[in-house]
């Protein structure tokens, strides 16, 4: 768990620890509060683009051999990151480190995946959780530091010594390991159908022209990718029917388990990364704070939901999923409907305080990851978590940029108050899809589940 852990907290502390940097890399560019969201808008993209590719690479060559390539290319692009002298470039690297990201976070997900027993799947990610969401805790805080002390460009070089580590971890030490739940990993690469090219080519185009029709609305090119999107998706689900291995099987969907948890995990990182965009501009430009004041504030989001998150994994395998995911993601909305009310968010504290709630609340939804993969057999879970992973960061994608958009060019008290109200209004809507979650522990807890098991929900058993 923390051999994997150490590779997989880089996708996360790269992604919250941009946030308390945003107001510097505004000033160094002479940029607005909108224009600098695409460093977190590209970032998301892109790993959203990637995932489907890199849980079939995975799934194709072994998930260790996935996981080591993706944490020493996130090491290379954090380098590019940290030395580009222009915003263009900055960019380019933020790129670079989303497609090698999800390399790291599918073949992450896998491993905990393929290594634990059904009946603890629930624990298992909710440590990997908490193991994980520290990072993304105590991001704003080293992040605040760093930049106070060296400047934005050093939260880049943090990576790189990170990702060296957790190569050298994963291809030595879990090489060697003969675990028999890894055998299977081994080989798997010989056995597998080729790549779904075709497939991935197509969803690419869609969620690019999502991506362009969210970054460009009301103008000629992203009123094209707006309408682009529909024909894309459906010849996209058309030939991944006909396709004996499909990189994102559409039935899949058809399972209400995992739709009501790929549309949760979209709905808890829209607010998320919301946020994440609206608190450091709100520290920092309204309340005139420093950056580490801005970190400390988001440590409060991030570090309650990490502590949390294991209770609410253990919860929800003895409970099920439905209750605990249902009742924490009611805790954060009320967290967020506070946020909102005019005047509450005119100290550091104050925000920091209602942070704590929205956490706790994000802390208890833990277990959605567990109910989106258990059903799916080893052998298609990085297609699987692929998918789950997709919806998460489109749903960062769409966050971030809302943010944006409500903010404007310049960063004031009542476009962060009507942010936090969208926000709340998200949460309510991810409360009610989460109804769909299994309401009893997995059944056969003793034995693997796979697609096939299911066809009473619809989803039919891969050729």
């Amino acid at each position: 768990m923390l051999g994997v852990a150490s590779g997989a907290i880089l996708v996360p502390l790269n992604s919250t620890m941009l946030a308390v940097a945003l107001p510097d890399v505004m000033g160094e560019f002479s940029l607005g509060a909108s224009a600098v969201t695409s460093l977190v808008t590209l970032y998301l993209g892109a790993v959203a683009i990637a995932l489907p590719l890199g849980g079939a690479i995975g799934d194709r060559y072994g998930h260790r051999r996935a996981f080591v390539v993706g944490v020493l290319g996130f090491a290379v692009a954090s380098a590019l990151a940290a030395l580009g002298p222009s915003f263009e470039l900055l960019e380019v690297a933020r790129v670079a480190q989303a497609a090698t990201g999800a390399l790291i976070s599918t073949s992450a997900a896998s491993l905990i995946r393929q290594t634990t027993p059904l009946d603890r799947q629930g624990e298992a990610f909710g440590t990997f959780d908490l193991l994980v969401s520290t990072s993304a805790a105590v991001g704003p805080f080293v992040g605040g530091l760093l930049v106070g002390g060296f400047g934005w460009r050093s939260l880049f070089v943090l990576a790189i010594p990170i990702g060296i580590v957790s190569a050298g971890f994963a291809g030595l030490r879990l090489a060697l390991r003969p675990a028999a739940a890894e055998a299977p990993e081994r080989h798997a690469h010989r056995r597998a159908a080729p790549i779904d090219i075709p497939g991935l080519i197509l969803l690419a185009l869609a969620i690019v022209a999502f991506l362009v029709a969210l970054r460009a609305p009301g103008e000629t090119l992203g009123i094209a990718a707006a309408v682009a999107i529909v024909p894309l998706l459906a010849a996209f689900v058309a030939l991944e029917l006909r396709t004996d291995r499909p990189a994102v099987d559409p039935r899949l969907l058809l399972h209400r388990p995992f739709t009501a948890a790929a549309l949760g995990v979209f709905g808890s990182t829209v607010i998320l990364h919301g946020t994440f965009i609206l608190v450091p501009l709100a520290v920092e430009e309204v309340l005139n704070e420093s950056a580490t004041t801005s970190g400390i504030v988001l440590l409060a989001l991030a570090g309650v939901g990490a502590v949390v998150a294991p209770f609410g994994g253990r919860v929800s395998d003895r409970r099920g999923r439905r209750g605990i995911v249902v009742a924490g993601s009611l805790i954060s909305t009320v967290g967020l409907a506070a946020l909102a009310i005019p005047g509450a968010a005119t100290s550091a504290a104050a925000i920091c305080v209602l942070l704590g709630v929205v956490g706790l609340g994000n802390g208890l939804t833990s277990s959605r990851q567990a109910a989106a993969l258990e059903s799916v057999d080893a052998s298609h879970v990085g297609m699987a978590a692929g998918t789950f992973y997709t919806a998460r960061y489109l749903g960062g994608v769409v966050g971030a940029s809302a943010a944006g958009a409500i903010l404007g060019a310049q960063v004031t008290a009542p476009g962060v108050t009507t942010g936090f109200a969208v926000l709340a209004v998200v949460g309510v809507a991810v409360a009610f899809v989460s109804l769909g979650l299994p309401g009893r522990p997995p059944a056969n807890a003793g034995r693997q589940r796979t697609l096939g098991d299911l066809p009473q929900d619809g989803l039919l058993p891969f050729r």
